[in-house]
């Protein structure tokens, strides 16, 4: 709220320093303004003044006054608000009025007068019927005028008090409703400000400002919006990358307890006197060895699966389908060499993909097939469709119920029919996690006593 108000009011100080500019600026411009009409109308004063001195001059010599004597009636009647007048005589000499008013062309004027005189020209005019204004010729001498400055800002200090009167309560107005503009638009900095707040104290609950407009708050808050909600689902995924963590670490923590638990309990038997008896020492040492083999593998599993969590990026190469598919039956055929095992490729077929990573997932998928369909058939097939390559792995066996069916990706998860089966649970996880590394999608379809399905679908190079 502070930081609000404070950028409020610097806001409003703004508007109010802008309008007193534009304030000031009118107050100059009208005042010069009104000085030019001013000057107007004192040049109309002045030139009518004249001919009020001449008048009075010409009326004082028909009454028998000098101008000398004439000068100060003269100048109460010339004298007004704004004027200034001197009288002086024919040789310029100060007789009444302003003594500082000398106008600069008195002497000439005077040395004018004195040529005319030598040589006649209409008298009381300048020559070539020509007057200096503000200083008028009479018979005598001459009256001086000058534009008083009293009179400039006797007009202009009511017209300034009344435009400054009006610019600072405007300037206050601007100030006021100008601050409550301020606030009331800068609001939802206050709202964005309280939610990265919250965001700083963990809570990530998503809030989604809606602001018209494309100014640049409502860019603001638009960013806000994607970057919260960029944080809310990085939160989740975060909230759901521990949870499977625990799961996994757990589910992990389980299987590796039982190897160990049966390795622990034979190891106490032959304690116990076991190694006495060379047949059972032998039948618990080849327990205890598959165990160990299952444990080993299932750590190897672990480890590989850490891999293909992590973020290092996939080294993708352009692998030959049909290669990729002999190099699986090839193997399958090693590993159960009664088995009926094929594969056909529709099609010149690549795929670019980690050939470790690919290769892997695909075997876990065909030893799947190997270890709960014993001795059924397994058919492999590559296909090319819309871009995609499909891989198929069909077996003939049993078949899985629609439970196991939906869990079958899920690490640890073996379902209820496996048995003496060994495994880790881990095999189809593991081919899951590969194939999303590669950009592709896997699905299972099965049902009891009609084999199982598993389609690998994966770009085309």
């Amino acid at each position: 709220m502070i930081g609000r108000g404070s950028l409020a009011a610097r806001l409003a100080a703004l508007y109010a320093t802008m309008l007193a500019v534009v304030v000031l600026l009118v107050i100059v411009a009208s005042s010069i303004a009104l000085v030019f009409e001013l000057s107007q109308f004192t040049h109309d004063i002045i030139v009518a003044k004249h001919d009020e001195a001449r008048f009075l001059a010409e009326t004082a010599q028909r009454d028998g006054e000098s101008l000398k004597s004439a000068a100060p009636h003269m100048i109460r009647e010339l004298s007004g608000i704004g004027l200034d007048v001197a009288i002086y005589d024919e040789r310029g000499t100060f007789l009444a009025g302003d003594r500082s008013l000398r106008p600069p062309l008195l002497a000439h004027v005077i040395a004018q007068q004195q040529r005319e005189r030598r040589h006649p020209s209409p008298p009381g005019r300048f020559p070539d019927n020509r007057e200096p204004f503000g200083l008028a010729i009479v018979n005598g001498g001459y009256v001086a005028f000058m534009p008083s400055m009293p009179l400039v800002f006797t007009a202009l200090f009511p017209y300034w008090r009344t435009v400054l009167t009006i610019g600072v309560l405007a300037i206050l107005v601007a100030f006021v409703v100008g601050r409550l503009f301020a606030r009331e638009a800068l609001r939802p900095l206050d709202d964005v400000a309280a939610a990265l707040r919250s965001l700083a104290q963990g809570d990530y609950t998503p809030r989604t400002f809606i602001m018209g407009g494309g100014d640049e708050i409502g860019n603001l808050t638009g960013a806000f919006n994607d970057a919260a909600a960029n944080v809310h689902q990085a939160m989740e995924e975060r909230r759901a990358t521990e949870d499977r963590m625990r799961r996994f670490v757990a589910d992990a923590g389980h299987e590796l307890r039982t190897p160990l638990t049966v390795i622990s309990g034979y190891i106490d038997v032959l304690r116990r006197g076991a190694l006495n008896d060379e047949k059972i020492a032998r039948q618990i040492l080849g327990t205890m060895t598959l165990e160990k083999e299952h444990m080993r593998n299932l750590i190897d599993r672990l480890v590989r699966l850490s891999r293909l969590d992590s973020e290092a990026p996939p080294l993708a190469e352009r692998l030959d389908v049909a290669q990729l598919l002999r190099d699986q039956v090839d193997a399958a055929r090693r590993f159960d060499e009664h088995r009926n095992i094929d594969y056909r490729v529709d099609g010149v077929l690549a795929v670019v993909a980690d050939p470790r990573e690919i290769g892997e997932a695909l075997w876990n998928v065909v030893e799947n097939a190997l270890k709960y369909a014993p001795e059924a058939a397994i058919h492999l097939r590559g296909a090319h469709e819309d871009g995609r390559v499909s891989i198929i792995v069909r077996d003939e066996g049993p078949g899985m119920s629609e439970l196991e069916r939906l869990h079958a990706f899920e690490r640890f998860y073996r379902g209820d029919q496996r048995g003496e089966i060994t495994g880790s649970g881990l095999g189809l996880s593991i081919a899951k996690r590969a194939v999303e590394r590669a950009g592709g999608t896997i699905a299972i379809e099965s049902a009891p006593g009609r084999g199982t399905t598993v389609t690998i679908e994966l770009p085309a190079a």
